[in-house]
């Protein structure tokens, strides 16, 4: 199959059109008429998925996040971002990165399915979108095993994120008695959407990359946090997009490919 044809299917599912301006999704680095036959996908593309893929013989890449961000000035091993981009090309390997599309898209609404959450409405609408119910983050209410709305307290809150991402640790800003109502999530990094889930008046907001201060000054101002880190929310990626791949284009061998969580202790 063409990498083209690939990514035409890739499109319908999460629509590269939805990336944010600032973002680098889509096709980094092949040839658009390139055979491909075996695919890995990835969160990142660090060095140990690159020697895994030249391994394994792959001919596409799939990650969510791209591996080229800033512009480069020098294709030379002196830049890390520059020694992958060669490695990759050298070693004819063509790379997809489905970054803030897939955030809008399926990342989103998996994380809604595994916190048990029934959205209401989208925490973020891009104004470029078409459609106003796609965005990055969701706001709902927390539904039980009967799809019910449900009140529940942030600890009970805290349990479900632990159990539903099968995390070990979370960090939680708030007082684990407090009743949540409207909760609002969003995959990867939320801390730029603080404000915006205060005006929405959620009460609690669970995503990643909180740091210290933003989550002590969200939690006085009446907002609760958990920040289950960037990685456990969006490591599902594979596993879409593996899904995906074997329900729809199941002549194509695909290796899911992951590795820990950095800066974690095993």
């Amino acid at each position: 199959m063409i990498l083209k044809d690939i990514y035409k299917c890739l499109d319908k599912i999460a629509p590269f059109e939805y990336k944010e301006d600032w973002d680098n999704s889509g096709l980094l680095i092949g040839d658009w008429n390139k055979d491909v036959s075996r695919i890995m996908v990835v969160l990142d593309v660090t060095d140990e998925v690159v020697a895994a893929a030249v391994q394994a013989n792959v001919d596409l890449i799939i990650s969510h996040h791209p591996l080229i961000f800033e512009p480069i000035k020098q294709l030379n091993t002196d830049d890390l971002t520059a020694s992958k981009v060669l490695k990759l090309a050298n070693n004819n390997k063509a790379y997809i990165a489905m970054h803030t599309n897939m955030d809008a898209t399926g990342l989103g609404e998996v994380a809604d399915e595994i916190l048990g959450i029934k959205r209401e409405e989208v925490l973020w609408v891009n104004i470029n979108y078409k459609d106003p119910k796609i965005g990055m983050g969701s706001i709902g209410k927390f539904v039980n095993e009967n799809k019910e709305e449900v009140n529940i307290t942030l600890r009970d809150a805290v349990i479900r994120t632990k159990e539903g991402f099968q995390a070990d640790v979370v960090k939680v800003y708030g007082d684990l008695d407090r009743v949540i109502n409207k909760v609002a999530v969003c995959t990867g990094s939320g801390k730029s959407l603080v404000d915006t889930a205060i005006e929405k008046g959620c009460d609690l907001f669970i995503t990643g990359d909180i740091n210290y201060h933003t989550g002590l000054d969200a939690a006085e101002r009446g907002l609760a946090l958990i920040d289950i880190s960037h990685y456990t929310t969006e490591i599902v990626f594979i596993d879409i997009l593996s899904a995906f791949f074997a329900m729809n284009l199941p002549d194509l061998t695909v290796i899911p490919f992951s590795v820990p969580e950095a800066g974690t202790f095993m």
